[in-house]
């Protein structure tokens, strides 16, 4: 099995050994952390009802400024709730008509090692 950290995520079929691709920094997998986070629809982890990401919760919401100030509200508290290692600086939200998604980049420094990176995340407004 190969060394790591956690399960890289998005997951990776491995050809190193194991099954799934590793992460194999902190950094790394903080960052896998993040992302799968923000990524879990409300009910997918049954002992864990309160992980979540809240985006889900305003994803057929109009994107207007009052909306997109809760929902960077309730991503920095849940983030800061299950991955206090990891502070968001900045969060920016963009509409994709033509595909029908909501694009989402967030900029986060690593509290420990002050090293600064970010994520980017489409997520598809359909029906949920």
């Amino acid at each position: 099995m190969a060394n790591g950290i956690n399960i890289d995520f998005p997951f990776k079929e491995t050809v190193t050994g194991g099954i799934f691709e590793t992460t194999k920094t902190t950094a790394n997998a903080l960052k896998a952390d993040l992302i799968s986070l923000l990524t879990t629809r409300r009910g997918q982890r049954p002992m864990r009802s309160s992980l979540y990401s809240p985006i889900y919760d305003y994803i057929m919401e109009p994107l207007d400024g009052f909306i997109k100030s809760e929902l960077k509200k309730d991503i920095e508290k849940k983030v800061s709730e299950f991955i206090p290692q990891i502070s968001i600086t900045a969060i920016q939200f963009f509409e994709e008509e033509e595909n029908n998604f909501l694009s989402i980049d967030i900029t986060f420094r690593i509290d420990k090692s002050f090293k600064t990176d970010s994520v980017t995340l489409n997520i598809a407004r359909e029906s949920v």
